[in-house]
């Protein structure tokens, strides 16, 4: 049973230690992506999505990228790629640190090797003289009848290529973590409203996050030469009704809470009215445009505004009334900062002056910190495999009557023979210098 067991372990590692499974899943989700790209996402067109054929929805080609499946491919990519690079661990660890000179003739790089002959003793040291000036780190072996050495420069480039494989694991992990944990949203409010960061608009994930944000004010602000400064937006967090932060955000000038982060989107017209009814007054706060209403309580009144056109700071407002589902107004007008009308004998609306609406895209994203140290890894380990490979050296030294030898010394090549060649005859020729002064 044990033998069993062990068994399956060895099959299933030997699954997931493949290359050709790796590039298999690579290729797949490269194919997917192609897809999603194509069709269209809920997340960014909910109507174009809406259309796609049931079977696409049904699939989950609609929204792709928080499929199980697709992630389950990316769950499969990571664990291909770290028993890989574990299966790859040690032999990169003992070509950097646990090098071992060679014990045979046989043993010295074939594909770039050259001889040098001269006295015993000062092949030694040249040698040694040359690798100390190089900056190599070198492992020397004097045993009867040779004397061997192995020595290696930039030695941390042989983890390029697994710093790098394990980049993707960390990206993918990142994107995991905020397509699990985090969430996007959306909502627009006036000047002066109070919403709780539940009720607004989700497109994607969910919030677990239990605090209001007030909206304290909305301004587009205009240079003194008419052209347009920035929004900006004045807003407060409330935990248990109590202001906990504050700050002002614009665009490309953010404000985070607790890993929520709050994005300036868009800035919107409006008024801003007092309405008073039954002994209550209540502020009430409407886009232009006709962009949101006002239902008196208890009533089926339905208020609407649009700013009058006008180059005033403070222009008048334009309001219509209707009553439930009819399409034709009741009661219209037009009202100047601080004029008060009465709405069909129920409540009284004063006009209070501008005021404006704000646009916030809200975000949590767990895995940003992760993704940009994926990045980190990335980028390091791109620049290890291409821009520091290491180079490799290793010769022994056979005497021949005692007092002369002859040094054979190679190169392993590795992935840019072209420099390391050139290398390698600058230290030979390095060595003849040295001994001949």
């Amino acid at each position: 049973m044990v033998d069993n067991s062990k068994d399956l372990i060895e099959r299933i590692w030997g699954v997931f230690s493949s290359m050709k499974l790796g590039l298999a899943l690579l290729g797949i989700i490269a194919f997917v992506s192609g897809i999603g790209t194509i069709v269209p996402q809920i997340e960014q067109s909910p109507e174009k999505a809406e259309a796609v054929s049931q079977l696409w929805q049904t699939m989950g080609f609609t929204h792709l990228y928080s499929a199980v499946w697709f992630r389950l491919l990316l769950g499969l990519l990571c664990i291909n790629l770290i028993v890989c690079s574990i299966q790859r661990f040690r032999g990169i660890y003992l070509r950097t640190f646990k090098l071992t000179p060679p014990s045979k003739l046989v043993r010295v790089p074939q594909k770039n090797q050259l001889v040098v002959q001269g006295e015993l003793a000062s092949l030694r040291e040249s040698v040694q003289e040359v690798l100390r000036q190089k900056g190599f780190r070198f492992t020397l072996n004097d045993q009867s009848g040779h004397w061997s050495f192995i020595a290696i420069k930039r030695r941390l480039g042989n983890w390029g290529s697994l710093i790098t494989h394990l980049s993707f694991v960390v990206l993918v992990i990142g994107a995991l973590l905020g397509s699990l944990l985090g969430f996007k949203g959306y909502f627009m409010e006036g000047s002066g409203t109070t919403i709780a960061i539940q009720k607004i608009e989700v497109t994607k994930g969910k919030v677990s996050e239990t605090f209001s944000v007030r909206v304290n004010s909305a301004e587009d602000r205009f240079l003194p030469n008419g052209e347009r400064d920035n929004w900006y937006t004045d807003l407060s967090v409330l935990e248990n009704g109590e202001e906990v932060a504050r700050q002002t955000l614009s665009v490309n000038h953010p404000f985070e809470y607790k890993g929520v982060t709050f994005y300036q989107a868009s800035f919107a017209n409006g008024a801003r009215f007092t309405a008073e009814m039954n002994g209550q007054k209540k502020p009430v706060v409407l886009r232009d445009q006709r962009q949101s209403y006002y239902q008196a309580p208890g009533t089926d009144l339905y208020l609407v505004t649009t700013l009058a056109k006008s180059l005033s700071q403070n222009p008048d407002v334009l309001y219509q009334v209707y009553k439930g589902t009819g399409v034709n107004p009741i009661q219209t007008g037009q009202l100047k900062t601080g004029e008060t009308i009465d709405v069909q004998g129920t409540y009284r609306l004063t006009y209070e002056g501008l005021a404006g609406f704000t646009g916030l895209q809200v975000k949590k994203d767990p895995g940003v910190a992760v993704i940009w140290l994926g990045c980190g890894l990335l980028l390091g380990g791109l620049l290890l495999a291409f821009y520091w490979q290491p180079l490799v050296i290793s010769g022994i030294i056979q005497s021949e009557n005692g007092k002369r030898g002859t040094l054979t010394v190679g190169a392993l090549s590795g992935k840019m023979p072209d420099s390391t060649n050139r290398a390698f005859e600058q230290f030979v020729s390095s060595i003849k210098t040295t001994m001949e002064e």
